[in-house]
């Protein structure tokens, strides 16, 4: 076939009418940023909408977005989709942001670090994330809330990366690559399936870590993005045994009270609530529910 193509190319053989019709394969990415996991990145004055340090902080995330995005279309992507995903998810600037991905920015958003996610995507890349706030290695460890100290679905305790994942799973989307702290990345790939990982730091304290380099990592963001999506057909998305269950500990009983009052919520213990449903993007809306719920 490949001769019969360059022939047809050069004049030399009529092409086939299959050879007409056929269109290059496309590669859709969609790419979630967050904040916390990006190299560099340890103090609340760096990850806060108007700390001293946050236009700093928030150019390092650019950066590290856009080597993402060149990733992906060195390995042939022909539409990349970005979300800005941390805090007020107005972070990345977009006249800064490389030109040939569309971005998603501020909310709410219905699926909030998940928005514009579908099944036309072929794969989903999770860069800056970070672990949930049980995990003592975990850089700003947290997930969606410091409100919310463990977050499980179906038992097993996830962070952000684990939910979004989820969301991704529904619509038959692998996740294909993640960056952020070594505790992040370790336990992603635990429970996502073939992710390959970057770990741009190691957590010393819930403010501290021993960081690589910004630009190494964003080197390394770019050849690991490109590496793991050009192996993207062996990976499977996240799959849950139906119905699924989201059982959270909350920080206190006020909250857990709050949370309660959400139609079909079971109170487990004082500050447990929990929720089931066959439907995963239920599951994540209600997550998201008890987070807005727990907002002192």
């Amino acid at each position: 076939m490949t001769r019969l193509v360059i022939l047809c190319a050069l004049g030399l053989l009529a092409a086939p009418a299959e050879l007409l019709t056929q269109s290059p394969r496309k590669l859709k990415v969609y790419i979630s940023v967050d904040m916390e996991g990006i190299a560099g990145i340890v103090a609340a004055s760096q990850t806060s909408s108007g700390g001293a340090n946050y236009e700093w902080a928030r150019k390092l995330m650019l950066a590290e977005a856009n080597a993402a995005i060149d990733g992906a279309y060195q390995a042939g992507a022909t539409e990349v989709v970005v979300n800005d995903s941390h805090g007020p998810q107005t972070n990345l600037k977009a006249d800064e942001v490389d030109r040939r991905a569309s971005l998603i920015t501020g909310q709410p958003k219905p699926l909030g670090m998940a928005q514009g996610l579908d099944s036309t995507f072929d794969a989903a890349i999770y860069i800056g994330y970070h672990a949930p706030g049980s995990t003592s290695d975990a850089v700003h460890g947290h997930t969606f809330s410091g409100a919310l100290k463990t977050v499980r679905l179906n038992g097993t305790e996830v962070g952000e990366y684990g939910l979004n994942a989820m969301v991704a799973g529904h619509f038959g989307v692998p996740v294909a690559f993640i960056s952020g702290d070594r505790a992040a990345v370790e336990m992603a790939q635990a429970f996502i399936p073939g992710a390959d990982g970057l770990a741009v730091k190691d957590g010393i304290g819930f403010y501290a870590a021993r960081t690589m380099h910004p630009l190494e990592a964003r080197e390394k963001i770019t050849q690991g993005v490109r590496a793991a999506l050009v192996k993207r057909i062996a990976r499977a998305p996240v799959r849950l045994t139906l119905p699924i269950t989201l059982e959270i500990e909350l920080d206190n009983l006020a909250h857990a009270d709050a949370a309660s009052l959400v139609p079909g919520m079971q109170r487990v213990s004082g500050r447990v609530v929990r929720y089931s449903a066959s439907d995963a993007l239920t599951i994540y809306k209600v997550a998201r529910v008890i987070m807005a719920l727990s907002r002192d």
